[in-house]
């Protein structure tokens, strides 16, 4: 009687212990599928913390999972790459983007986010390439003394909206620094502080000064006229000497000033002139004294001076085309007025 006792006690307790082991290996199951679904809901929210703290606990509750350990390491390492990224360190979180794209049963919530950030990456550094060029000119034409010119090229990295993401600060500031040093160069010039114009002009960062008033018909393009004839000169391609109502008097000024510190005698061209050498130098990328220098003297101001010099009391329609662009041109070259030039060529 006492053994069968025995045998009935025995069985009770084995299948109470059953029974314990059962329900404790299925509370097991349900926290680790519970921390694995919540770790890549946290994934798909882009919430790594959590992400990272779900795998954990995932890794604890079942430690013979290697799952949980291959989606909390993969987490890991696309952190350590998000952080690399925001340092712009593009080479080590380009390593640990593609450590996590190549994770064999990986999560493909990450892999497919490792992806994006690769195509990124990419992008970002062709930008990159591209901004740090346009700063190198910049930065080359403030060497040159051409302050306008380089506060021109400033002026469309500046608009670009994608210049002002995190990706490129050290280039921005570096440009934001060059600015500066162009705007005191521009005060230096022009004795008044800089201006910075409204986001329709095209060019920004010049200094400001008093209007002018001064209206010397004279134009740049007699700089290039002295290697060949005025004839020669009106057959090229021309500019217009009146439009570009965009630029201030301030902005007309400092490009003044400029000319003068590059040689040339800025007095000698009129607002228009100043004009119309901005805009050509912003069409076709260049500096403010090559623009002033190769500009051709176009129908529209050989109008213009011929108007002045009927107002001075001449005949004008007695000068041909060929003798207005050589009154411009010895106005220019020898400082003198309209009337005095035209009184030397009659």
């Amino acid at each position: 009687m006492k053994r069968w006792m025995w045998i009935v006690f025995a069985v009770i307790i084995a299948v109470g212990v059953g029974s314990y082991s059962y329900t404790r290996y299925r509370l097991q199951e349900d926290s680790y599928t519970a921390e694995m679904r919540t770790g890549e809901r946290a994934l798909q929210d882009r919430n790594y913390t959590l992400a990272e703290t779900s795998f954990t606990h995932a890794t604890r509750t079942k430690a013979s999972s290697t799952e949980a350990q291959r989606y909390l390491t993969q987490t890991q390492t696309y952190v350590d790459g998000q952080q690399a990224l925001t340092a712009r360190k593009f080479d080590v979180a380009k390593r640990d983007f593609t450590a996590v794209k190549n994770t064999k049963h990986g999560a493909k919530t990450l892999i497919d986010q490792a992806q994006a950030q690769l195509t990124l990456i990419q992008k970002v550094q062709r930008k990159r390439k591209t901004y740090q060029q346009q700063y190198q000119k910049a930065s080359e034409l403030n060497k040159a003394n051409e302050f306008t010119d380089s506060n021109v090229v400033i002026a469309e990295l500046l608009q670009d909206k994608t210049f002002k993401q995190r990706y490129y600060s050290d280039i921005r500031k570096n440009v934001l620094n060059l600015q500066k040093q162009n705007n005191a160069s521009l005060k230096t010039l022009t004795g008044s502080a800089p201006v910075i114009p409204s986001a329709t002009q095209t060019v920004t960062g010049m200094t400001g000064s008093q209007q002018s008033t001064q209206r010397t018909p004279s134009t740049n393009q007699q700089a290039a006229a002295s290697s060949s004839t005025p004839s020669a000169n009106h057959s090229m391609s021309t500019f217009p000497a009146t439009s570009g109502s965009s630029y201030s008097d301030s902005q007309v000024q400092a490009t003044r000033a400029e000319l003068t510190a590059q040689g040339l005698d800025g007095n000698s061209y009129s607002d228009a002139q100043i004009r119309a050498i901005l805009q050509r130098a912003m069409a076709q990328h260049l500096s403010i004294a090559q623009a002033a220098k190769t500009m051709t003297i176009s129908s529209d101001q050989i109008a213009a001076t011929r108007a002045e010099l009927a107002q001075a009391g001449f005949d004008a329609n007695q000068f041909t085309d060929a003798q207005i662009e050589a009154i411009l041109q010895q106005a220019s070259l020898q400082h003198l007025s309209l009337a005095q030039a035209a009184k030397s060529v009659q």
